[in-house]
């Protein structure tokens, strides 16, 4: 089974708001199943984000979903 990809409670609100998923962060955070599964697509998410050894992507071009 791959490692999983450390993420923080930030990211895991951050993915709860991203998928618009009804109810409060704070009670995504307590249970334990949806911080699971939150903190599984969040690590999903982050490792799509980070850029190519060698490469800086501004914000602005993430933002815009320009990768080249």
């Amino acid at each position: 089974m791959a490692e999983r990809i450390p993420v923080t409670d930030a990211e895991i609100v951050r993915e709860h708001r991203l998928r618009r998923i009804p109810g409060s962060a704070t009670d995504a955070l307590a249970n334990p199943a949806m911080r699971t599964c939150l903190a599984v697509l969040a690590g999903q998410r982050k490792q799509r984000e980070i850029p190519p050894s060698g490469q800086l992507v501004d914000n602005k071009r993430r933002a815009a979903g320009d990768s080249e």
